[in-house]
């Protein structure tokens, strides 16, 4: 087994230094990210996935703006909801116990835990568990994930019901 830093260090993919970079703001890319997490381009769909990652690991939201960020340019991108959904899940285990590992509609890979921790935000008149992935970044949880806990996992005390990973409680609803 090993400890929880080390399982993310091990899954979690790295992102460019975005922070460190200061350059020109360019405005509104033609680009824009669907409700389904899904990027399009000049109105056609992206779909390389060694292309997508690489937006991705540049990508950041500030004020609920999404940024593209290269060290030369910043360019802001239209977003309907989050740029990322989590598609499926695993569990693993850990130092610190059993961890679930959300994997993105990308293919990478979140412990959930205290960095990447859940929370329950409004979409669609409904409270839906979304994911912190760090700069800003969120992944809603698929409809398919969320059943799979509530079925699998999912306990119940007084504030809600509740998934664990990493020794954490996370609300799936209130």
């Amino acid at each position: 087994m090993s400890s929880l830093s080390d399982l993310i260090a091990e899954l979690v993919t790295p992102h460019a230094p975005t922070e460190q970079w200061s350059g020109q703001t360019c405005g509104m890319l033609d680009m824009s990210i669907d409700e389904q997490g899904r990027w399009f381009h000049q109105g056609g769909e992206i779909k390389r996935l060694g292309l997508l990652k690489l937006f991705a690991s540049v990508l950041s939201c500030e004020q609920q703006r999404q940024w593209l960020t290269t060290p030369v340019e910043r360019c802001e991108v239209q977003v309907a909801d989050v740029a990322f959904l989590i598609s499926s899940w695993y569990r693993q285990s850990s130092d610190d116990g059993e961890v679930l590992v959300a994997v993105d509609n990308l293919g990478r890979k979140w412990p959930i835990c205290e960095q990447f921790p859940l929370l329950l935000r409004r979409f669609h008149q409904q409270d839906l568990p979304y994911l912190q992935l760090g700069r800003g970044l969120q992944a809603r949880v698929s409809r398919n994930s969320y059943y799979q806990w509530v079925e699998e996992l999912a306990e119940q005390d007084k504030q809600g019901v509740y998934i664990c990973s990493a020794g954490q409680k996370y609300y799936l609803t209130q």
